[in-house]
């Protein structure tokens, strides 16, 4: 059975999924950068029908390394094909349809609502989110926040909204932006997810990272 080993962050990881599935899938390991993250994230991937395991480590262990995506990330490709390209595999284009796999139900929110996720990561600093929450509404006039509660003080304080934090883990994050109306972010795990659920998605892009962009039509870009 496959080892393959990344010690990237949680989007890169889950960027790296359709490659993963193209080789055969096995046992993920995964480095232990932040213990509740980590076992977070195991959730949503070990869902996935061609993970055996995922193991979170802080040590050396062989097998595929997954890494190799950084060669590539930022040359012209975004980060699924990039980890494509750091194995000499053929890009599988049908990662492009979304490539996460969720149990038929777990978690819902009743009514109709969308999903904000704003990290200060990769955040452009000249955006104004008011626009986008006012956007939204036209939507749904329910927008809720998932990510840290500390962000989502941060970003009620910042821009004078009200939004309602949703403490979830990934896999019921998952659910969560599956069922919602729009879903909204700069790019973090959580915008990964939307991408890799196959969605329609808004997304804040990072300055200077266009590898975070899936130049996909189902992908709009709110700050160009």
């Amino acid at each position: 059975m496959n080892n393959f080993i990344h010690s990237g962050a949680t989007g890169d990881i889950v960027f790296s999924l359709p490659t993963i599935k193209a080789m055969g899938g096995g046992n993920l390991y995964i480095t232990n950068f932040h213990k509740q993250r980590s076992e977070s994230i195991k959730t949503l991937i070990e869902v996935q029908p061609y993970i055996n395991e995922v193991i979170v480590t802080d040590g050396h262990i062989e097998g595929i390394d997954l890494n190799k995506f950084r060669q590539h990330a930022g040359h012209h490709v975004n980060l699924v094909e990039a980890h494509f390209k750091g194995q000499n595999l053929p890009v599988d284009e049908s990662w492009k349809e979304g490539w996460l796999t969720l149990p038929k139900r777990y978690i819902e929110l009743n009514g109709k609502y969308c999903i904000i996720n704003r990290t200060t990561n990769y955040e452009d600093w000249g955006f104004d989110w008011r626009k986008e929450v006012e956007y939204l509404k036209t939507i749904s006039e329910n927008i809720y926040f998932i990510g840290y509660e500390a962000e989502c003080r941060l970003f009620n304080e910042t821009f004078g909204t009200d939004l309602e934090f949703i403490d979830c883990n990934f896999l019921q994050g998952a659910h969560i932006i599956k069922n919602a109306k729009m879903f909204t972010g700069c790019y973090s795990a959580w915008s990964t997810i939307a991408m890799g659920l196959g969605l329609m998605y808004r997304l804040l892009q990072a300055p200077n990272h266009t590898c975070s962009s899936l130049l996909q039509p189902r992908e709009t870009i709110i700050n160009i």
